[in-house]
Formats: C-alpha cells, sequence, structure tokens
C-alpha cells in the first residue's frame, strides 16, 4: 500500500508537463483554421471580382471586398479586360495574416489568391 501512496501526485506532475503542449497544439489547430478560412475567403473574393471585371461592372474594387466580409483586405490588383473585348479578366488579392500560437513564431504569412474569369459580351 505504500507503494501505491508514493505515487499519487505522479499523475499530476505528469499531467502538469504534457498541458502546455497540448494547449499550444490545440491553439496552432486554431488558428491554421483561421489561415484556412481566410484563405477560402480571398480565394471566393478574387474570383467574385474577376467575374464582375469581365462584366465590366462599375466599383470593382469594393464589390471585390464585400465578397470577402470577414476579411480586411490588404491589397487588390485588377487586370481588366482588352479593348478588343476577347482574353481575360484577373483579380490578385494579397493579405497579411498573422498567426497568434504562443511560443511558435510563425509570425506574418502572406496569402495570396488569384481569380480569372474569360472576357466577353
Amino acid at each position: 500500500m505504500n507503494r501505491r501512496h508514493d505515487e499519487k501526485g505522479a499523475a499530476m506532475v505528469e499531467f502538469a508537463i504534457i498541458l502546455p503542449v497540448l494547449l499550444v497544439l490545440l491553439v496552432g489547430i486554431i488558428e491554421f483554421g483561421r489561415a484556412y478560412n481566410t484563405q477560402v475567403s480571398i480565394q471566393a473574393a478574387a474570383r467574385e471580382g474577376a467575374r464582375e471585371l469581365a462584366l465590366r461592372q462599375p466599383d470593382v474594387d469594393a464589390r471585390t471586398r464585400a465578397a470577402a466580409p470577414s476579411v480586411d483586405i490588404d491589397s487588390i490588383s485588377l487586370s481588366p479586360c482588352p479593348a478588343s473585348g476577347d482574353g481575360q479578366a484577373s483579380v490578385t488579392i494579397s493579405e497579411n495574416f498573422t498567426f497568434g500560437i504562443p511560443f511558435v513564431p510563425l509570425g506574418t504569412k502572406t496569402l495570396t489568391a488569384t481569380g480569372v474569369m474569360r472576357c466577353g459580351l
């Protein structure tokens, strides 16, 4: 019985050692989920912006930003349809994403997405 009594605090020590690792892993999963959500949002916005640009709609920049309301888009690059009418319109979006994982210095990564649509009337 003394042997069992001596090992009573071992589980608590093991838990205290492994808990920070589990918390960093959990926060890392959440942060990578946020990064993926941002990437999907800017990809959809780039596709929508390219569609608006190919249809020669006014104020493409504002419509592209409105297509990703959860993301504060850093920069949008527009390449409109050529004057001849044939060709492609493209929109490229860049977004700086900062990871907030404690004790893991990933810093800021630039996420980019490009949408391309065929021009034509």
